[in-house]
């Protein structure tokens, strides 16, 4: 499993409900930008909403600029985002959207008018701006966090992947799986790397596998862990599971 620390022990606690070892190889890690701030308020222009897509943006803020955003309206892309948002006082619109695509697609229709605030990372999908740009919106982009990409796997990841130990690799984004192709080249793995079953949480997640000569590549039927876990076979055998 290839998520950040804090998530993948989460999702490892998930898998061993469901009778799962996991192997965590942490890929990317996710950090606060220290010099993160809001701009100052424009006088008689406040914003009208802010929009995030990943629960980063609300976890990662500071309790300062939380306490600015309070009460606010969000637009944002998942549920676990939404509960962030709550957690940070804003309030969220619904729908919740289901990806960064689907929320760009709806802010023609459903953004309120005024200056909004974009809560990002520093790599992120482009579609959210683009739309915000295409529809001459008034905005600032902030951004809160930084996902760096480790430049090797785990000793126990590489070891287990030369050992053919890995029955299902499970992947939440595009960034990983493209590192996750880089670093099994960098260690002659990339073969062994491919062959397990390659659990993907959208197509977007899935092209750098495929592109990559992966072969046993499944779609989750939503963007949700939920959707992605059930895609995993049952257990057959008490060595180690999904990476």
């Amino acid at each position: 499993m290839l998520r950040p620390k804090v998530q993948g022990a989460r999702t490892a606690r998930a898998l061993a409900r469901l009778g799962h070892e996991a192997v965590l190889a942490p890929l990317l890690e996710v950090t606060p930008i220290e010099e993160a701030r809001l701009p100052s308020a424009r006088s008689g222009t406040p914003y009208a909403a802010v929009i995030a897509a990943s629960p980063h943006a609300f976890t990662l803020l500071d309790a300062e600029n939380r306490a600015r955003l309070a009460a606010l309206p969000a637009m944002l892309v998942g549920a676990r985002t939404a509960r962030a948002a709550a957690k940070a006082g804003l309030r969220a619109l619904r729908p919740v959207h289901r990806t960064a695509r689907a929320l760009a697609a709806a802010l023609p229709d459903h953004a309120p008018q005024g200056r909004l605030l974009y809560l990002a990372g520093r790599d992120r999908r482009p579609e959210i701006e683009q739309a915000l740009r295409r529809e001459k919106r008034s905005f600032d982009i902030v951004e809160i966090y930084a996902a760096t990409i480790q430049p090797s796997l785990p000793l126990d990841a590489a070891a287990a992947l030369r050992r053919r130990e890995i029955d299902a690799v499970l992947h939440y984004s595009a960034r990983s799986a493209k590192a996750y192709v880089t670093v099994a080249k960098a260690h002659r793995l990339l073969a062994r790397a491919l062959a397990p079953l390659q659990l993907c949480l959208s197509e977007a997640v899935a092209d750098p596998l495929i592109e990559a000569g992966a072969k046993r590549v499944e779609l989750a039927g939503a963007p949700n862990e939920a959707c992605l876990l059930g895609l995993l076979p049952s257990p057959l055998r008490t060595s180690r599971k999904p990476g």
